[in-house]
């Protein structure tokens, strides 16, 4: 079950942030190097070095993005009985994403955004990687190994002078998945029905802010072995950003919650039966991101935040292979963004995570994971 809102939330998280509304033709190159460490105090640690490219093409009304990249993982467990290591380096899933807007008049407009998942990846990496990566809870992976898939959302959108408002609903096709256990090594996790609204008005000249509900609709997941389907619960994600632009400055602070609620599984005494769990997939989410831009001479661009996540224990007991105990997250991230040319910008970011994750240990013991993530990038617009 994880393993559907492991897929859901990346397609949701592409779709949400997938825009296009520039002025004039433009194409943009990206190529980059990123690595990625953690620790624990427990039997966990691993290590990721990421080569990401990105194309993009924005007019303005439609957008075009191409993007993938090489990711060379090592991630251990070690002690505790359960020792084990799992390396690779494959390419990641390609992804093609693709919007095209149409001005209907009287300040509306209407947009298909949609996105397709090309299956250039190992589909065993995602669950292989698991004996040694920090829990997906707090952090996701970089790599994605999954079959064909898709996902299409129309909205529509109308703004005023000070405020503008938008709808919408979507389509995301998440295919089969590869868990690794024999003889249920591929299995279709169902797809998702979405549907969203947004709002954004200015509080002022200078403030703004922005409030987006999303509601998921998940539908069931096809096994090989059919006592092993299960639907995930629906969720609710309420996200809003204040804004504030001090010149060429600009404070903002994001905040979001998010609702998990019961989903279904096979009923152990009628098999192909789905009856409701006894708790929640994932537990409730807060999270809360300020982030300061400022500008330090003419062409270099400074990013600074910070970051806090509690993630709430979810319904089922101690000893559940469903239960999760949540925990905390406390971050901090900088970047410096260097404008070379007026077609070329050189940027070098850095973050560090410190996690706790609740009652995951030995006797309910609480286990700390510390990320060190650094990163640089180039890209080329023309």
């Amino acid at each position: 079950m994880i393993l559907k809102f492991r897929l859901f939330l990346g397609a949701l998280v592409l779709i949400l942030s997938f825009s296009s509304s520039a002025r004039a033709d433009e194409q943009q190159l990206q190529i980059g190097y990123v690595f990625n460490g953690w620790t624990s105090n427990s039997v966990f640690s691993g290590t990721e070095h990421r080569i990401p490219l990105n194309y993009s093409f924005s007019a303005p009304n439609f957008g075009l993005r191409l993007g993938t990249a090489f990711v060379a993982g090592d991630y251990k467990s070690t002690g505790g009985g359960i020792d084990g290591e799992y390396n690779s380096s494959q390419f990641s899933d390609s992804t093609i994403g693709m919007n095209v807007d149409f001005n209907m008049g009287n300040s509306m407009k209407s947009s298909f955004v949609g996105s397709m998942n090309i299956p250039t990846g190992d589909t065993t990496w995602e669950t292989q990687e698991e004996i040694g990566a920090i829990p997906y809870v707090f952090e996701p992976s970089y790599y994605h190994g999954r079959g064909f898939g898709g996902n299409l959302f129309y909205t529509l959108d109308a703004s005023s002078p000070g405020s503008e408002f938008g709808l919408g609903l979507g389509y995301m096709a998440t295919t089969t998945y590869d868990t690794g256990i024999s003889g249920l090594e591929t299995y279709y996790p169902g797809d998702t029905i979405a549907a969203l609204g947004t709002l954004g008005f200015k509080m002022s000249p200078a403030d703004t802010l922005a409030i987006r509900v999303v509601h998921t609709f998940p539908l069931e997941s096809t096994n090989a072995d059919p006592t092993q389907d299960f639907t995930p619960g629906q969720s609710s994600i309420f996200t809003s950003q204040w804004v504030s632009q001090m010149g060429k400055d600009k404070l903002a602070i994001n905040l979001s919650y998010t609702l998990y609620n019961r989903g279904f599984g096979n009923s152990l005494i009628s098999p192909g039966t789905l009856v409701e769990n006894s708790g929640a997939i994932f537990g409730d989410r807060l999270a809360v991101h300020p982030i300061m831009g400022y500008m330090v001479g003419k062409d270099t661009y400074l990013e600074t935040g910070l970051s806090w996540e509690r993630i709430f224990q979810n319904g089922y007991s101690f000893g559940d292979s469903n239960f999760e105990g949540g925990g905390n997250l406390f971050g901090a991230e900088q970047s410096l963004t260097f404008q070379l040319d007026p077609g070329t910008f050189w940027n070098i970011a850095g973050l560090y995570h410190y996690i706790e994750n609740d009652n995951a240990g030995v006797n309910r013991a609480t286990i700390n994971y510390q990320r060190f993530t650094i990163g640089t990038n180039v890209g080329l617009k023309w």
